[in-house]
């Protein structure tokens, strides 16, 4: 009799472990779809995050280099004299002071650069030299990103606004300000101006 009594209690239905097995493959269910979304919500920011951390480094590069602008003018490959800003609303060329030197090498404190879009990236290009001629292979071509469109504006002494620079004869002046709006993919539009 003993013997029967522990036989009746000692183990699971089968019923019993059907019911435990789909009780535990709901709660995996439900664990590994709230993992799936929180994993997929990470990737999402951190990829916002990358595109924001773009649009910073951009922003700075491109501030630097308005605010650094001297008016000092250029030749092209024939020794012509290029204006100190060439620029249009697409792209801007010109020249900048402050370019750091930790090597010591011959070569002069100014940068020729260019910001331009194409094909949707945002490229700044640089030559060693200020007065290297701009359709020559620059000595440096940083992409900064996919950008949906970049727009410059130039102010004159006055106060009008152009949307290409130079205006006149005057190949040394600049503007007295500039204003850029820089369309960032996924972030929207910034609008800068910077007086010069």
């Amino acid at each position: 009799m003993n013997r029967a009594a522990r036989t009746g209690t000692g183990g699971f239905t089968l019923v019993e472990v059907l019911v435990a097995v789909t009780v535990f493959a709901l709660l995996a269910t439900a664990a590994y779809t709230g993992l799936d979304s929180l994993t997929r919500a990470l990737d999402a920011q951190r990829e916002r995050s990358e595109r924001f951390a773009q649009l910073q480094r951009t922003i700075t590069q491109l501030d630097r280099d308005l605010r650094q602008l001297v008016s000092r003018t250029g030749r092209d490959g024939r020794g012509r004299p290029l204006p100190a800003l060439a620029a249009d609303r697409d792209g801007l060329l010109g020249r900048r002071a402050g370019w750091s030197n930790p090597a010591a090498l011959p070569r002069s404190a100014l940068q020729q650069f260019r910001w331009q879009l194409r094909g949707g990236v945002l490229v700044r290009e640089s030559w060693f030299q200020v007065d290297d001629d701009p359709a020559s292979t620059p000595v440096a071509a940083q992409p900064f990103g996919s950008a949906d469109g970049l727009q410059f504006r130039f102010l004159d002494t006055a106060g009008q606004w152009h949307s290409s620079w130079p205006i006149g004869d005057d190949l040394r002046r600049l503007p007295r300000a500039i204003e850029y709006q820089l369309s960032w993919s996924g972030i929207g539009t910034v609008r800068r101006i910077h007086a010069l």
